[in-house]
């Protein structure tokens, strides 16, 4: 984390975690996309927030293979998403990078 933004990520396969999201779906029948944090202390899973939002963890999840944003598609065209829109590989590091870009400006305002 840096800046309370996700910096760099690695993809988990857990069955806890799968787990305590099924069991959030079940409870709170929501639709679409819901971005929970969750911290592991001495072995249990606790959820700080959720927010039913792209949270910015997501494109790890994408980079892995997941693919929400075809799957909302497809649900608006009537077509049901195949699961494979939903698994992502587990294992697979990311890091979002933030780079600086120079601008010459010729004139003396800047």
């Amino acid at each position: 984390m840096r800046a309370g933004e996700t910096d760099c990520a690695m993809t988990v396969e857990d069955r806890e975690l799968l787990a305590l999201g099924g069991e959030l779906g079940r409870r709170l029948g929501h639709v679409g996309n819901l971005d929970v944090d969750v911290f592991c202390h001495k072995g249990r899973f606790y959820i700080l927030e959720m927010n039913a939002r792209f949270g910015g963890g997501y494109p790890f999840s994408h980079g892995a293979g997941a693919n929400f944003p075809l799957a909302i598609v497809k649900w608006l065209r009537g077509e049901e998403p195949g699961r494979e829109l939903f698994a992502a590989r587990a294992q697979v590091m990311c890091h979002k990078d933030i780079g600086i870009e120079m601008i010459e400006n010729d004139s003396d305002g800047l």
